[in-house]
């Protein structure tokens, strides 16, 4: 997309890349300054900003709507992008996956609207002043950069009295983190969820015939029947999310609704990647204890009497030194759960710290835990109609079209 509109594009880390006339660089937060991008940036005093400081400038003076979470923030933030669009806002939308019914993660529109994904990971969400701003839960995570819960929430706390009284907080009041701020919140809110005390309210749900329905509840009464085409209670929350901050800036419920039964899903959000026979592969980015709760329990309550086989690939040595315990607990609802090694993203390999770490507490409480070495030791366990289902934030969707590809080869049942 980016050669298309006449940008070069280079692959990979090296210095070269970086054209001595550049007039910025614009980093993630995974990036360290050991880069060797970065080094030559420094050295030549090239301005270096994060992406939220450039995010920052781009939705200056626009109507921003903002999703921050520690889960739930690309699929409720493509939610909303739907539903602006199909109430026809044509609003610039940034989010942090690739939104399947565009195919990308960004959309330019000519409004004055603007949605996008807020990052809680380094604290520069505090950068943003949105009109909207939602928060879907507040869980522990990025205790590298917080160090604590508390702080956390402070940070969090903060994101939301940055929204003007003007505007409106939408918070998930299911989630206890969201619930324990409440009170520090100056800014106007409404709350969502399945809580009976939510401004927004599902009632009555069930799984449809593709995903799931509720009932729409605004202050006790009924607006809508909402038929998803994704399934999982969390999704049920973040369509809530969705509508909610579509409507408090005026727009009609017959697009939102329309919206949300349109959309198709987020790449790497419990996605079906494939099948074989009665085999179903799907691949997810959950690479929290939280996230792989809800991933499971989503997929087994749609698929009741399949068995879930999970290659599961932790990420951060950090995230698994603080929460390996937590992970061993969070696949309670799997049969047979793969361990890959951990995937460092930008980190340093810290001393004791593996994915041995999770197996072994795991073998505490369980048999299903196995060591993922190669693919042909999970396919000597899979039964024609299981599910197997990829988790993680790295590379570890590579190992269900691996197997997939052997399985058609083995010609099995």
């Amino acid at each position: 997309m980016l050669s298309k509109e006449g940008i070069k594009v280079k692959i990979g880390h090296r210095s070269s890349n970086l054209d001595n006339d550049a007039s910025v660089v614009v980093i993630s937060s995974a990036i360290s300054f050991e880069n060797p991008q970065i080094i030559k940036a420094r050295k030549l005093k090239i301005p270096i900003i994060k992406r939220a400081e450039l995010l920052a400038i781009l939705c200056k003076n626009k109507k921003t709507i903002a999703v921050a979470g520690t889960h739930g923030k690309t699929t409720t933030t493509s939610m909303i992008s739907i539903c602006m669009d199909y109430a026809g806002a044509n609003s610039t939308n940034v989010i942090g996956g690739i939104f399947k019914n565009i195919n990308s993660n960004i959309k330019i529109g000519d409004s004055d609207y603007f949605v996008k994904e807020a990052d809680e990971s380094d604290g520069t969400f505090l950068l943003y002043s949105p009109l909207v701003g939602c928060i879907t839960n507040i869980d522990n995570d990025h205790m590298d950069y917080y160090g604590s819960m508390d702080k956390l929430k402070e940070a969090f706390i903060s994101y939301a009295n940055n929204i003007p009284f003007y505007g409106r907080a939408i918070l998930c009041i299911d989630d206890k983190g969201v619930e324990s701020i409440m009170e520090n919140i100056k800014a106007p809110y409404y709350t969502y969820g399945l809580n009976k005390n939510a401004t927004w309210q599902a009632r009555n749900i069930e799984n449809n015939l593709y995903g799931i329905s509720y009932d729409l509840y605004f202050r006790d009464i009924k607006q809508e029947r909402i038929d998803l085409k994704v399934f999982g209670l969390h999704n049920v929350r973040n369509s809530l999310a969705a509508f909610a901050s579509v409507k408090y800036l005026g727009f009609s419920d017959k697009p939102i609704k329309e919206a949300l039964e349109n959309f198709a899903g987020v790449k790497r959000r419990i996605e079906l990647v494939g099948r074989y026979k009665n085999i179903l592969f799907y691949d997810d980015y959950g690479h929290h204890p939280t996230e792989i709760i809800n991933t499971i329990s989503a997929i087994k309550n749609f698929y009741p009497d399949r068995r879930i086989i999970v290659i599961f690939q932790p990420h951060r040595y950090t995230r698994t030194k603080i929460l390996y315990k937590e992970f061993a607990k969070s696949f309670s609802q799997a049969d047979i759960v793969y361990i890959m090694p951990i995937y460092g993203a930008s980190e340093k390999p810290i001393n004791g710290v593996t994915s041995d770490l999770i197996l072994r507490e795991m073998n505490k409480i369980s048999d299903k835990a196995r060591a993922y070495t190669k693919s042909i030791d999970l396919i000597r366990n899979i039964k024609d109609g299981d599910i197997v289902l990829s988790l993680g934030a790295g590379d570890v969707w590579k190992q269900i079209y691996e197997i997939k590809i052997k399985l058609e080869g083995l010609s099995l049942w």
